[in-house]
């Protein structure tokens, strides 16, 4: 039997995979990659991509922000924000000078740190977690408006999980009519662990009731 030792007055064995679970957590990338590209949300890393259903249902567990420098068509740093703090000032980055820039997809120079937002989610039935990444005014859109709603909630329910669903929904940009992705609300959980225990969740309200606690909440 292994040996049980106490951390953080929880009960957990000492067999290695809470220490290795930490490790996975402080990565800027924790599991396979989610992208959304013209209408289509897949998994994997560059040239192995899959595509996968539409519709499927993940839970949001975390976001982080910061600036990623490419080079060469690859991430080759990262300056994250710290929690609770405001993103760093472009400038201060450095590789300010345009004529150095590498040229972007429409032929102009691409500014090699492009402001990044991250969201982590997880399977709620395997529990294996994938990071969605996006840069795009469309991508961020949608975390924003993702996190506003968390935020709202959250004035009500502190503990609250959203289940969402992976969608796309069209959008006018100056190329024309694109897609963005869309991460809808279809349900509430307390915590993440209420899943895998057999203690029953507090219940909160569906996603069409959220709307009755605007009159609660301060705008």
């Amino acid at each position: 039997m292994n040996e049980i030792v106490k951390r953080q007055s929880t009960t957990v064995p000492a067999d290695g995979w809470d220490d290795a679970a930490a490790e996975a957590e402080a990565r800027i990338i924790r599991g396979p990659l989610l992208k959304f590209n013209d209408w289509k949300w897949s998994i994997g890393k560059e040239k192995e991509w899959v595509e996968i259903e539409m519709r499927r249902r993940l839970i949001a567990l975390a976001t982080a922000a910061g600036y990623v420098k490419w080079q060469g068509g690859k991430p080759v740093e990262y300056r994250m924000r710290e929690p609770g703090t405001r993103m760093p000032d472009r400038p201060d980055l450095g590789d300010n000078d345009r004529v150095k820039w590498e040229i972007g997809p429409d032929d102009q120079p691409r500014d090699p740190w492009q402001n990044t937002l991250f969201v982590y989610l997880i399977d709620p039935q395997t529990l294996e977690e994938f990071t969605f990444v996006t840069s795009s005014w469309g991508g961020r859109d949608c975390v924003i408006n993702l996190a506003g709603q968390i935020k709202r909630m959250r004035s009500k329910y502190p503990d609250a999980v959203p289940l969402v669903e992976l969608g796309a929904a069209p959008m006018s940009t100056r190329f024309g009519r694109k897609s963005k992705p869309t991460l809808k609300v279809v349900d509430w959980r307390t915590t993440v662990a209420s899943l895998v225990t057999e203690q029953p969740e507090r219940q909160l309200p569906s996603p069409t009731a959220v709307s009755d606690l605007d009159d609660e909440i301060p705008f």
